[in-house]
């Protein structure tokens, strides 16, 4: 498939046809990451982080502190 590469404000666009979109599991505003490899530019969707990546980013300055939740106020409650 041949594509062609577009300038834009902030940089260049190449423009993915729907099907291929489609089949790469890709949709608009879709986080990709960006690689030349191997004298290949590789498009390749960006993995969600682990559980324990996203653990790794608290520290003590990010972490919020207790607060009290006090009795019921409405209809939160049986």
């Amino acid at each position: 498939m041949v594509a062609r590469v577009e300038k834009c404000p902030d940089g260049f666009a190449v423009i993915v046809p729907t099907s291929l979109a489609n089949q790469a599991g890709l949709h608009a505003g879709f986080p990709i990451v960006l690689e030349f490899a191997g004298g290949y530019l590789v498009v390749r969707p960006k993995s969600s982080p682990t559980l324990d990546e996203l653990l790794a980013r608290i520290t003590p300055e990010n972490l919020h502190g207790e607060w009290a939740d006090g009795p019921p106020v409405g209809s939160e409650c049986c």
